[in-house]
């Protein structure tokens, strides 16, 4: 029977996989020994982000051909189709809201232990295919291969409470990202790697009419409502 205490001991641990995950992040961005973790944590949104571009555009029946991550935190996801100027912005757009719509995922996945353990380990096979399928350079592979063993691990091994907790600590992760690279929102030129080239917003505005802040705005907007509801649906389990 589903008692109020049986209810409570889920409520309280997803509470506290919550607050570790919280500490965990402010401990990565004050304290100088842990400021290391802070490049493996970019390189993990700017993932999320090239991701959503080439998902996308193999969901639009296109081809997803490479992802290439910089050390600078910048990256390129290369696709080809028979896009035309909906499919193009909707690309575009898939790449800004990969970080916030991962982050509503992995929130209302770290709710429950076996919702967050079944989630790192889907992660864990999605990192290894992008490694095999679609990884274009050395950096991306060894990166994506490197995570994708860790969260195997954990998934495996690493026990339900471990597994909530790192799905946890990676949706904030992701929930972060969300707005402190907020600023590529607003620009029409993305620097990368691999050159300059026209950002998200700016081939959004190509597109169609409207300027590219505007655009922004939109997305920011949109972002802003994957994270409510992924806030919303983990607040909700916990009364």
């Amino acid at each position: 029977m589903n008692t109020p205490k049986h209810r409570e001991l889920p409520r309280r641990q997803a509470a506290t996989a919550l607050a570790l995950a919280v500490a965990a992040s402010l401990l990565i961005a004050w304290w100088a020994p842990l400021r290391v973790l802070g490049w493996p944590i970019l390189m993990g949104s700017t993932l999320a982000h090239e991701l959503g571009h080439g998902l996308t555009a193999w969901l639009l029946g296109g081809q997803f051909l490479s992802l290439d991550m910089y050390g600078d935190g910048s990256g390129v996801a290369s696709y080809r189709g028979a896009f035309g100027r909906t499919d193009i912005a909707l690309i575009a757009s898939g790449g800004l809201l990969g970080p916030p719509f991962s982050a509503m995922l992995l929130l209302m996945a770290s709710v429950g232990l076996r919702p967050s353990h079944v989630a790192l380990g889907l992660l864990a096979l999605l990192l290894a295919a992008t490694a095999v399928l679609w990884s274009g350079n050395p950096l991306t592979f060894s990166y994506c291969l490197i995570l994708a063993g860790l969260l195997a691990l954990i998934a495996l091994w690493g026990g339900a409470r471990l597994s909530q907790l790192s799905c946890m600590f990676i949706a904030v992760q992701l929930l972060l990202a969300s707005f402190t690279r907020a600023d590529y929102l607003f620009t029409p030129v993305a620097r990368t790697g691999s050159g300059d080239m026209l950002s998200d917003v700016g081939q959004i505005a190509d597109a169609f009419w409207l300027p590219y802040w505007v655009w922004g705005g939109l997305i920011a907007v949109l972002s802003l409502g994957f994270v409510a509801v992924g806030i919303w649906r983990f607040l909700r389990a916990l009364r």
